[in-house]
């Protein structure tokens, strides 16, 4: 066994390592944001709270202190021990109310009252901790045991601005402690409910969301398997315009580029003149280089009418992109249906069709190869080059010689011969978009073909006139052709 990164080689094969499933990580990360989300915020509430609560509690006591001082000023004054007692009394027996105590003037305690274990001695308040001294209350926090802590609340008793004594009233940390547990706990419950909801929800939201990636990655992978198989003509319904939009946009984009690209097959062409090794197989070099063959074939000619005056007015780089635009749909077209480029001479095309791996439908593979033309012509015209759409086609049978023609140090396999030369007229005799048809090919094709007769034409510095036809397409009643 073998390790290489993080995946396992074994006997061969790769073992990837075990993935979580994507709903379960997508719940998983949820269940983390809301913990932390709940025990974050959780736990800065409860602090405010917590203030709050502890501020209510010595509040509701600081008022119960400011009735008591109000209460005991005439009991004091007339020296009304019994009624200052019950007061007392009635202030203990209040839940968290732990002692009270009045003093007169000179500190003397006029009335008490205590729960067990929580005498009120002012020797205590001396070592305490003074909390607050706000609007005349004075809240001091003093130990009666390592355990028991006290929350002391005084107040001066005040007669015609004149001072009378002191009420304290006792307040147990214990009772406090226990108070702010029971709004705690209220207040968790609220969390974990408020907590269990978002978590629903955001499992609700996880598989929603889940189930959209799964969908949109599912349609970006079938995308690509498709054009892995060649298919570049998929394309992915309804893209939107999120990420995945964007993905799949740069997939469609990718498979434009794919199809406007020529075929290996072409590009092998531009310097093999062939599109199958077959076809090289069958002219084997004889001694010398020198191994050439007659036989009958069909000639496309393709060129741009007008080219020198589109020439003139471009760029040179614009030109050579339109023409290598140009030559590569041509190229493409006559590969596919069995032809071969013989050569490229600056705007003019000469595609031969039964030079090798000769087939008896060669006449008809070249005049389905000028209809392909005519149509990717027309369509590329509508937002390619201006040049798209002045291409005429001419087509001729005749029998060319065919061969390496060259020396050492340059040898190239042609074909030569005098339909070539028809050809070439043919393409001039047509008007831009228009295929045109010589004698030769038109006679064994006229039962299978619609033409319009031309004029009959004589060729420059001949006496020769050549009869051609203006091909319009294939039968209907042989639409077995198309």
């Amino acid at each position: 066994m073998q390790f290489s990164n993080n995946n396992k080689l074994i006997r061969g094969h790769t073992i990837s390592p075990m993935r979580l499933p994507l709903f379960l990580r997508i719940t998983i990360v949820g269940l983390l944001l809301a913990g932390l989300f709940i025990g974050v915020s959780g736990r800065f509430f409860w602090q405010q709270h917590k203030k709050a609560l502890f501020t209510e509690k010595l509040q509701s006591v600081g008022n119960l202190l400011d009735f008591l001082a109000v209460s005991v000023k005439i009991p004091l004054l007339t020296d009304d021990t019994l009624r200052l007692s019950s007061m007392v009394h009635d202030a203990v027996k209040l839940e968290g109310i732990v002692n009270a105590s009045v003093l007169d003037r000179n500190k003397v305690v006029q009335a008490q009252m205590a729960r067990e274990g929580f005498e009120w001695k002012g020797s205590l308040l001396e070592s305490g901790n003074v909390l607050s001294n706000n609007s005349g209350i004075v809240i001091v926090q003093y130990s009666l045991s390592p355990v028991e802590q006290v929350y002391d609340l005084s107040r001066e008793i005040i007669y015609h601005e004149k001072p009378l004594g002191i009420v304290h009233l006792g307040l147990s940390a214990s009772f406090v402690t226990a108070s702010l547990n029971t709004a705690r706990s209220t207040l968790t419950q609220i969390c974990l409910g408020l907590g269990a909801g978002m978590i629903l929800l955001l499992l609700f939201i996880g598989a929603l969301y889940t189930r959209q990636v799964k969908k949109r990655s599912g349609e970006l992978v079938r995308a690509a398997e498709e054009y892995g198989n060649g298919n570049l003509q998929y394309r992915i319904e309804n893209l939107g315009n999120g990420v995945w939009g964007d993905v799949g946009r740069a997939l469609h984009h990718m498979s434009q580029g794919l199809l406007l690209q020529e075929p290996s097959q072409a590009k092998l062409e531009q310097y093999l003149k062939f599109s199958s090794l077959d076809r090289i197989l069958e002219s084997p070099q004889s001694e010398g280089g020198a191994h050439a063959f007659r036989r009958q074939v069909a000639i496309l000619f393709a060129s741009i009418q007008g080219f020198g005056s589109y020439a003139e007015t471009e760029h040179p780089e614009e030109i050579v992109k339109a023409l290598n635009k140009y030559i590569a749909i041509l190229t493409r077209i006559i590969s596919k249906h069995g032809g071969y480029v013989d050569k490229v001479i600056g705007d003019a095309i000469v595609g031969i069709f039964g030079v090798s791996l000769y087939r008896e439908d060669h006449t008809t593979r070249a005049i389905r190869a000028a209809l392909d033309l005519q149509e990717a012509l027309s369509a590329g015209d509508k937002s390619e080059s201006q040049l798209l759409s002045k291409v005429s086609v001419g087509i001729s049978s005749g029998i060319v010689l065919s061969g390496n023609i060259g020396t050492y140090s340059k040898v190239e396999y042609s074909s030569i011969g005098e339909s070539i030369k028809e050809a070439y007229w043919l393409s001039n005799f047509g008007h831009p978009g228009e295929i045109i048809l010589g004698e030769e090919i038109y006679g064994p094709m006229k039962t299978v073909v619609e033409v319009e007769t031309l004029p009959p034409q004589n060729v420059l510095g001949s006496s020769d006139v050549i009869k051609s036809y203006r091909l319009l397409g294939f039968s209907e009643r042989n639409s077995e052709h198309e």
